[in-house]
């Protein structure tokens, strides 16, 4: 039984604030003045949501003149990612995270239902929501694969300002898999698998860490095997629908003629899960105003210095540049 059903039992909502799950471990992998401490958490929501019960870690700034939507990746959560939205809270920016089910807290309604697009509408219907709430603009942050997942998003709502990604993996391309997978024969066997007999493989569960460089997703060694281990995370297993469509997504359009708003791409310069060189190829077809940042030094989860600081003053600098637009 998970954390969840057993708050459900209890007839009250699973919280992360309220418990001591993997979350708190993570924070001292980040820098002093980001790690989430008590009486200074995010506030916690639910969105009852039309195909699931969605959770959501906000850092408020009601002053914020843009608004951002962080998208995190496979194997990981909102709550995850939290201390990145604490430096972006630091610097007058309102940050709005989501668990994409099954990930973290959030539950979609049926189990059938959780694939790729699926993900692509919440974070479309989330970016309506929040519109609705106060008209503030949106600006999307992808992390990892949450880097595609933003463009898809945007490309298919087209009511964003800005999107902000750490990588972009388009898995229409075999190298771009084949990078990802352990190795090329759960890349192509695997793929050819899933796609020919999606009715008897689709509703089966698997972890993430044994169909991907999971042990990459940093350069740090203890934080990795922390994620792997965590069942909001990594250690989630999620159904293999969300996996063949995830590898068989087509991009609805294509970067040369994507025309939503400006990039920015920061990419970590040591990422081994990810490689720039898979990134540049979508990059370099952008024709939006965009702008590459390679982080020195920074792993696929970006820790390190400078890259850490590099990411900070790129993003900061975007936003100010569309807020001024």
């Amino acid at each position: 039984m998970t954390r969840r059903d057993r708050a459900l039992q209890r007839d009250l909502p699973p919280s992360y604030n309220e418990s001591d799950l993997y979350w708190r471990q993570y924070q001292k992998f980040f820098p002093e003045e980001i790690r989430l401490k008590a009486g200074d958490l995010p506030s916690e929501e639910w969105w009852e949501w039309d195909k699931g019960s969605i959770h959501i870690d906000r850092m408020p700034v009601t002053s914020s003149k843009l608004k951002i939507i962080s998208v995190h990746g496979a194997g990981g959560n909102g709550r995850m990612l939290a201390p990145y939205a604490k430096m972006l809270q630091n610097s007058g920016y309102e940050v709005v995270s989501p668990d994409l089910p099954p990930y973290g807290l959030s539950r979609a309604h049926s189990l059938h239902s959780i694939d790729y697009q699926l993900w692509i509408q919440l974070i479309s219907d989330l970016i309506d929501r929040e519109l609705e709430r106060d008209e503030r603009p949106i600006v999307l942050l992808g992390s990892s694969i949450g880097g595609m997942l933003s463009y898809h998003a945007a490309a298919h709502n087209k009511k964003v300002k800005g999107l902000i990604a750490t990588t972009f993996v388009d898995t229409s391309r075999s190298e771009v898999r084949d990078q990802l997978a352990p190795n090329k024969l759960i890349s192509r066997f695997g793929k050819l698998m899933l796609d020919s007999f999606p009715m008897v493989l689709d509703s089966l569960k698997i972890s993430v860490n044994h169909v991907s460089r999971m042990h990459f997703i940093s350069n740090n060694s203890e934080l990795n095997q922390l994620i792997m281990n965590d069942s909001g995370a990594a250690g989630t297993k999620v159904p293999l629908r969300l996996l063949r469509t995830f590898l068989d997504m087509k991009l609805s359009v294509r970067p040369e003629h994507f025309e939503v708003c400006p990039v920015l791409l920061v990419h970590p310069q040591e990422d081994r899960m990810t490689p720039i060189s898979l990134s540049e190829p979508f990059y370099n077809k952008l024709r939006v105003s965009k702008k590459c940042v390679i982080l020195e030094g920074a792993g696929h989860f970006p820790l390190e210095s400078p890259g850490m600081q590099q990411m900070k003053d790129a993003v900061l600098a975007f936003l100010q540049a569309l807020e001024n637009e």
